[in-house]
């Protein structure tokens, strides 16, 4: 296993539940920030305006946290809904409705009038709608990464953090990896190295620089009670979302609006002012009440393939000995449990519990 992030450690649990051998490889230490799965919350969301073809991977996903809460004991979703904010004829609310009904989600299209009476916080905009998932919420991502981790080492799973994978090569029947100190031969390798995926796989990824900043707020509207999580398209297309209050403010960030680079070690991670000052800009016109001074920013990365979806699914398509996850562009979180249940399953040469066809690769000519 190359990557022990969000698909990666969701992948080494379930291999080592299988009672099969497993080895975790991490170049960081985890928990760390340089990543796509740091800080406290992340949205999870059933009501999908990216597509209906994920439905079956969301409800695998709910389902596998969930007994990922029972077993651990430990609160890892919280489930008090999410809007969908934009025109109600646009087309993020469209595809949030079509995949709601698809799914038989709960939900409810709210006007602004109504968004107001029942979220005091948030301003909707003139001619703005929602979509409310009642199904939808957010998700703590270092508090489920660790948990993984741990439930998979009683399993018997063995982890390697801070090891950098120099190479990962298939010699016939096996796989080599190689670190600086050691080398590992393996029948099967998992591939869920994020932003690095590319220097091991021929997978064409742009990384993008996203930020993420904290707010402090002003009043008691903005706890997870009455500031549900939130995604917005405004009218010049730009997107973005936030969630609620846990402690730390307001968390604000852009989606798909950040500079591209071929590689992560090419992204910037300079905090520049301009990146507060667009989050602010949002905070403000939704969340007014809210705009405080900003308390931290971060940065984070999607990794973004040619068309914006996963990518499950063996080298090559038929290559037995390396299977590839990357839970990415963007919206890998929330369905990483389902994820890295479907790369162990690909190792192990079982059938996954969900339809992979949807994110299957058009693989390159072999060279």
């Amino acid at each position: 296993m190359i990557g022990l992030g969000a698909a990666g450690s969701a992948a080494l649990f379930h291999v080592a539940r299988s009672g099969a051998s497993v080895l975790g490889i991490d170049r960081f230490v985890s928990p760390h920030a340089y990543g796509s799965t740091h800080s406290e919350s992340r949205i999870i969301r059933k009501a999908y305006s990216e597509g209906i073809q994920y439905l079956p991977l969301l409800n695998r996903a709910y389902t596998l946290w969930s007994e990922l809460e029972n077993a651990s004991a430990i609160k890892l979703m919280h489930l008090g809904g999410c809007l969908t904010i934009g025109r109600k004829d646009g087309q993020m609310v469209q595809s949030a409705w079509k995949s709601a009904v698809a799914g038989n989600i709960r939900h409810q299209i709210l006007s602004s009038d109504e968004v107001r009476r029942r979220y005091p916080g948030y301003h909707l905009q003139p001619g703005q709608a929602a979509l409310m998932d009642f199904e939808a919420g957010y998700i703590q991502p270092e508090r489920c990464v660790r948990t993984h981790l741990r439930h998979a080492a009683m399993h018997g799973a063995q982890c390697r953090f801070g090891t950098p994978v120099q190479s990962c090569s298939v010699r016939q029947d096996h796989v080599i990896v190689k670190t600086d100190l050691d080398r590992f031969a393996a029948s099967r390798v998992i591939l869920t190295a994020g932003a690095w995926m590319q220097d091991f796989a021929p997978v064409p990824l742009m990384i993008e620089r996203v930020t993420n900043s904290w707010f402090q707020t002003n009043g008691s509207n903005f706890g997870p009670e009455l500031c549900p999580p939130f995604i917005m398209e405004e009218d010049s297309g730009l997107k973005s979302y936030g969630c609620p209050d846990l402690g730390r403010g307001i968390k604000i960030g852009l989606h798909h609006a950040g500079q591209l680079a071929a590689h992560p070690g090419e992204i910037d991670r300079t905090i520049a002012a301009e990146d507060k000052i667009q989050a602010h800009r949002i905070l403000k016109t939704i969340l007014p009440e809210a705009a405080g001074i900003c308390r931290k920013t971060t940065i984070c990365m999607y990794s973004n393939t040619p068309d914006q979806h996963y990518l499950i699914d063996r080298m090559y398509g038929d290559h037995q000995h390396i299977i590839i996850g990357s839970a990415c562009s963007g919206h890998g979180f929330k369905a990483s449990s389902a994820v890295g249940e479907s790369l162990a399953a690909l190792a192990l040469d079982q059938s996954p519990s969900v339809d992979l066809s949807p994110f299957k690769w058009r693989w390159p000519t072999k060279i």
